[in-house]
């Protein structure tokens, strides 16, 4: 019996130590909440990608003081967004959660994350509620009402004059969700005060919409410029609709998931020359918006993605997950003195102070203060405007920091 019962003991301690080597005790591990599957897919896996690249480099340089592991869930819809949240907190006790990518994930999930005051890191989406009176969530790319708003800026400051158009009408057309809602609100908003007439305001569902009847309504409104916020299928059958009607446009400016995007080009061709898009930086933007720490960081990054992804060129969506990766490995987790908790990673994301142009878009990282209305939000976020100037070829045009190209004024009509 004693031994059946010393054997027994023996069998116990050899799989609790297998248990301690299969998942290090120190191993702290995070949630990452994707969409890696749908229509969002791309852009997701990217963002991701950013997140790895960020996270493989803080480990190879010690910055992490132990193992960090992400339990990655693939999310398409607002509800399995909010699933995931309350799964990897329930049964990982994760104090943060990365994502999303998407805005309509992103606003479920942070929700969530935030009713149960866990971390909830957004890495790419921009719609402007997830931070609004928010303690736990945290954001570092620009928010939809102000990539709405540079796509103002840069029609008044650039487009205008340079057509000389004395009384200027803007046409909107936006999704109606929270992300359209967001970048056409800041649009319509800042257009208001700069006294920019926007003629109509076209709000379509993306899962039922006429593309040529939106065209229609568009020229009948005989605009001199447009606003467009859509998602990339949809963006590209409404430019086609425009394309085919002939409506004729001095300008037309886009946003973030859709006109930005390399597909956009891809399946336009010489149909998107000429078309700008304000958005949030890739890789490509001029060395003179970075700091000499932010050139070295990129060059870092752009040699951790291209490892992982065969040579990759960052886009977009990898710029923005390696920004918001970076910030929390490198700048939050890497400076606790102690355990990571919701709490202390929340305390020490408020004190982080990330100079403009040392971040590998140009941008900085300063969080809104406590008590602030978006306390979450990257007030340093950076933000500019490309254009389609050759099949495949977008150029950043604005701001002059970030330039790499200059607007193309000589716009094709459709």
């Amino acid at each position: 019996m004693r031994r059946f019962v010393a054997l027994f003991l023996l069998l116990v301690v050899s799989a609790a130590c297998a248990q301690s080597q299969a998942k290090p005790s120190n191993e702290l591990v995070l949630g990452a909440i994707y969409p890696l599957s749908g229509p969002q897919a791309q852009g997701g896996k990217e963002e991701l990608a950013g997140v790895k690249a960020a996270l493989g480099l803080a480990q190879s340089t010690g910055a992490l003081k132990g193992p960090v592991r992400l339990d990655v869930v693939d999310a398409t819809t607002p509800s399995a967004a909010v699933a995931a949240v309350e799964r990897l907190v329930r049964d990982d006790h994760v104090p943060v959660i990365l994502g999303t990518y998407g805005s309509t994930l992103s606003a479920a999930a942070s929700a969530r994350s935030e009713e149960l005051k866990t971390v909830y890191w957004e890495t790419g989406a921009v719609a402007d509620p997830i931070t609004e009176q928010r303690h736990y969530v945290f954001r570092t790319v620009a928010t939809g009402s102000s990539l709405g708003r540079m796509a103002v800026t840069f029609t008044h400051d650039v487009l205008i004059p340079s057509y000389k158009v004395r009384s200027p009408r803007v046409v909107v057309v936006r999704v109606n969700d929270v992300y359209g809602r967001s970048v056409g609100g800041g649009e319509q908003a800042l257009a208001s005060a700069l006294g920019i007439s926007v003629v109509d305001v076209v709000e379509y569902d993306p899962r039922a919409f006429d593309p040529a009847v939106i065209a229609s309504r568009v020229a009948a409104s005989h605009p001199d410029f447009v606003w467009d916020v859509s998602y990339l299928d949809d963006g590209v059958a409404i430019w086609q609709a425009l394309l085919r009607l002939n409506v004729a446009l001095k300008a037309a400016v886009g946003t973030s998931s859709a006109f930005c995007m390399p597909e956009f080009g891809r399946r336009l061709g010489a149909g998107a020359i000429g078309v700008y898009a304000a958005d949030k930086p890739d890789a490509e933007i001029s060395a003179g918006a970075l700091s000499s720490a932010g050139r070295a960081l990129l060059a870092q990054a752009q040699s951790a993605y291209g490892r992982d992804n065969v040579g990759a060129s960052m886009s977009i969506p990898a710029v923005a997950g390696f920004v918001g990766g970076w910030t929390l490995f490198h700048d939050v987790l890497a400076a606790m003195p102690g355990p990571a908790t919701a709490d202390s990673i929340r305390a020490a994301a408020l004190a982080v102070d990330v100079p403009v142009g040392d971040s590998i878009n140009g941008g900085g990282v300063r969080f809104g203060g406590a008590g602030a209305l978006e306390e979450g939000q990257n007030t340093r976020a950076a933000a500019v405007v490309g254009q389609w100037q050759a099949v495949g070829v977008m150029k950043i045009v604005y701001p002059s920091a970030y330039a790499t190209g200059r607007p193309e004024l000589a716009f094709p009509a459709p």
